[in-house]
């Protein structure tokens, strides 16, 4: 029997199968949140380069941001 990569439960499936559906159906709905996490983080992170830099953010009249 295998066990489940994350909680330690036996598990029985397919090869390649290393989750339990508990903790399968867990990774599913914290995918969205894991990627808007590292959207921000690389985000902050070119935003801050720009400052460092000296520029500041700016919005156009059409509602486009760009850095002067």
């Amino acid at each position: 029997m295998k066990v489940c990569a994350k909680c330690g439960e036996e598990i029985s499936g397919k090869d390649g199968d290393n989750l339990c559906p508990a903790c399968d159906m867990q990774d599913a709905l914290d995918a969205p949140r894991k990627a808007r996490v590292k959207a921000n983080r690389s985000r902050r992170a070119r935003d801050q380069a720009m400052r460092d830099l000296g520029l500041v953010r700016v919005r156009g009249n059409c509602g486009g941001v760009y850095w002067e």
